[in-house]
Formats: C-alpha cells, sequence, structure tokens
C-alpha cells in the first residue's frame, strides 16, 4: 500500500489513471448515445420494448435491467403477454403461468377483483415485467404445458425449490435473474 501511495505521489502514473478515466467516461457518453439511438428505433418497431425496463418491485427495491431486454428474438418469445396498449396483461400471465387469477393477485398484492378489472393496469407493469422475464424461459421449452412444468420442478441452484414456489413467495428477482442466466450461459 506504501509504494502504491509514492507511486501515485510521484505524479507519472497518477497522470495516467487520470488520463484513463477520462477515457473511460468518453467511452461511457459515446456509449450511452448509442443506447439511446436504439432504444428511439425499438420504438419505432411493432411488437418490440425499448430498453427501459420498469426498475422497482412492490418492495421498492431496484431492478436489475437485464442484457435480454434487447434482444428481438427473447422480447418476441413474450409478446403473447402483452395487450394492444403494450402493457403486460396480468390475465395473460395467470394463464400461461397456470395459476388462477386470485393466486397473481396475492402475489401482486391486489384484489381479485381490481386485477380482473384492470389486468394491464399501469400500476401492474413493474411488478409483471419479472413474470415476463421468466416466462422467456419458453425460448427452450416446446411448448407452454413443458414451460408450466419447467416452472413446478424443483431446481438444485434454487435451493431445491421450484420457481413458481419461489414466485409464490415474492422472491421474483431470484428466479428472473436465473432464467437471464440459464439463456445467456452465465455462471450462476
Amino acid at each position: 500500500m506504501a509504494a502504491l501511495a509514492k507511486t501515485l505521489k510521484d505524479g507519472a502514473p497518477l497522470e495516467q489513471v487520470i488520463t484513463l478515466r477520462n477515457r473511460l467516461v468518453r467511452e461511457r457518453e459515446r456509449l450511452d448515445d448509442l443506447l439511446a439511438q436504439v432504444e428511439v428505433l425499438l420504438r419505432k418497431v411493432p411488437g418490440t420494448l425499448s430498453a427501459s425496463i420498469p426498475a422497482s418491485t412492490r418492495e421498492g427495491k431496484a431492478a436489475r435491467p437485464s442484457p435480454l431486454d434487447q434482444v428481438k428474438a427473447v422480447v418476441t418469445a413474450t409478446a403473447d403477454l402483452r395487450e394492444t396498449n403494450g402493457n403486460l396483461s396480468a390475465l395473460r400471465i395467470a394463464k400461461l403461468f397456470g395459476v388462477t387469477v386470485s393466486q397473481l393477485a396475492r402475489w401482486l398484492g391486489r384484489s381479485k377483483q381490481a386485477l380482473s378489472k384492470t389486468p394491464d393496469a399501469d400500476s401492474l407493469q413493474e411488478a409483471l415485467t419479472y413474470f415476463e422475464r421468466v416466462a422467456r424461459m419458453r425460448l427452450v421449452t416446446e411448448n407452454d404445458a413443458q414451460f408450466r412444468k419447467w416452472l413446478r420442478v424443483p431446481k438444485d441452484i434454487l435451493g431445491n425449490q421450484s420457481p413458481l414456489n419461489l414466485l409464490a413467495k415474492g422472491e421474483w428477482q431470484i428466479v428472473a435473474d436465473y432464467v437471464d442466466d440459464a439463456l445467456t450461459g452465465a455462471p450462476t
């Protein structure tokens, strides 16, 4: 540690660190600009989503954006869960996941009546995004019945619990991240 302090005190390496940092900042700004351009284009294409995904859950925790949010094939795989206005439908999600509207309403902290009346309410979208991410697993299952079976089978990596069981407990982020990792081949 003392050697690092002395090296930085001498000046040359500190100047290099500052130069590299400035280059990284410029590169980040360039990438942010490119991402903004992609988002504008994605908004113009029917059936795709913007890269902007709601960033909080019902507990107020920030959701990590998924790198899969911009992959057209992945987004298309869950397009049937959306209404024509682009919002996710709680009724369609309940049907796909093989749960009752009452069950999903409890998980979301809503009444069955409220969920049935406006299943695509803006106030539901943040929470339903996690279910959409989990539904992306349909990319590797043969059909919706296989997807529902996958939901019910305990997984070692999930503490020998099924994804559906964790969803019922409100562990949406864990299951959604597991699916993202499984689809991208990321180590878990």
